[in-house]
């Protein structure tokens, strides 16, 4: 087995600290086949990822100072899953058996994997599945050119396992004039009705929300979040509430400072909801703040990660969760939601034809944040997904009827 230093990341360290059985914290990427999954190739499949990704396959383990992840000999093994949407809990399932942190959920016709953040990112995921994807075709005969893909024949490669957080450490660097407020209490779906996380999926053309994006200037990631804080802000005027709507948008740090890395390296940006009913300001208004988004935006955080990281490197691990709470320290007033929109994932178009699409699938919390929203496209289809834990809202009907103007 590879040679690989296991001690967690800043944002690793966090969620291992942080995560319980009521809030396990974990986030999911499910591809939807065409045609149905073959058990035993998927697990021949998953045996050759984790050899070649060696550090996905292990646990966390306690230490004094810090979590690590302690790794294992044997893969995790494929779990019958029929229905991911509908009624689904997310539990802890890294607190049983052999407590792999990654696991590999399965049904008729889709392949899930489910991961808590303590090792890897949205984005480290969607390149997990490729791997996984790319290889389960291949067992099954189909061929391909791998040159873009993570090859299950090749050795394990030391940068797709970097601490991204601490290569780009760079406490020299001017600050951004990124100013960090206490933000006012946001408002908060309602919850009359707790329920365990229930997830509703819907696939759109990627081509007509490009085109309405386009149209009002925007990313289809600043057009998506207007759409939301529209479907929102219905629920909420229905409520009689006049609290802020906000959405905790992730940044991938890739974007400004390329790596290899799978582990987590995301920053992230409060967006918070122009008070408008007119799509053009609404998206005008977004459109401003996502501009906050830059190198120098990023590196701040990178810093300051890391910077708190290294003057809490030897606290004991028991009260170190308490300082690594710091990382919450800007969202004094909560949030509404968090959208995540992972974008494309990439596939050879061999391996993308057979899949008819993929939810990105974050989980909710009952009481802090009961409803979620995340996006992934492959191919022409993007597919949201809504993570709730509520009976009674019409949000996730709404935000289905895209508004237009």
């Amino acid at each position: 087995m590879a040679d690989i230093n296991t001690e967690l990341d800043p944002i690793g360290q966090y969620y291992a600290s942080v995560i319980t059985p009521k809030h396990p914290g974990q986030f999911m990427l499910s591809a939807y086949l065409k045609e149905k999954v073959e058990p035993k190739i998927l697990q021949q499949s998953v045996d050759d990822t984790m050899r070649r990704l060696p550090f996905l396959c292990g646990r966390l383990k306690p230490k004094f100072f810090s979590y690590h992840h302690e790794l294992l000999s044997s893969p995790p093994k494929i779990v019958w899953m029929d229905k991911i949407v509908s009624d689904y809990t997310f539990t802890d399932y890294y607190n049983k058996g052999d407590k792999h942190v990654l696991r590999v959920l399965y049904g008729e016709c889709h392949i899930t994997l489910e991961v808590i953040h303590s090792i890897v990112d949205g984005r480290g995921l969607a390149r997990v599945m490729q791997t996984l994807l790319s290889r389960y075709f291949e067992l099954l005969g189909l061929d391909f050119d791998k040159s873009d893909v993570i090859d299950c024949s090749d050795k394990f490669c030391t940068e797709e396992w970097e601490d991204a957080y601490l290569r780009f450490y760079e406490p020299s660097k001017k600050k951004s004039g990124r100013i960090t407020e206490e933000q006012p209490e946001s408002y908060h779906c309602k919850t009359t009705k707790p329920m365990p996380a229930h997830i509703i999926l819907k696939s759109f053309d990627l081509a007509e929300i490009k085109q309405s994006a386009k149209e009002h200037d925007a990313t289809v990631s600043e057009y998506m979040t207007a759409q939301i804080f529209f479907a929102i802000a219905d629920e909420r005027n229905a409520n009689g509430s006049n609290k802020p709507i906000t959405a905790l948008i992730p940044i991938d740090c890739r974007a400004f400072f390329p790596t290899k890395t799978l582990r987590s390296f995301v920053d992230s940006i409060t967006i918070t909801m122009p008070e408008t009913d007119d799509m053009h300001t609404m998206v005008a208004g977004i459109r401003e703040q996502f501009a906050k988004i830059t190198e120098g935006f990023v590196q701040e955080s990178i810093n300051e990660f890391q910077g708190l990281a290294n003057k809490g490197r030897f606290l004991p691990r028991v009260i170190k969760k308490w300082w690594l709470r710091r990382f919450e320290g800007s969202e004094g007033g909560g949030l509404t939601t968090t959208f995540s929109n992972l974008g494309k994932v990439p596939l050879p178009p061999e391996v993308e034809a057979k899949v008819e699409k993929i939810a990105f699938i974050i989980d909710a919390e009952e009481e802090d944040m009961p409803i979620t929203f995340a996006s992934a496209t492959v191919g022409n289809t993007l597919t949201l997904a809504i993570t709730l834990c509520q009976r009674d809202s019409g949000t996730p009907f709404d935000i289905f009827y895209l508004r237009r103007s």
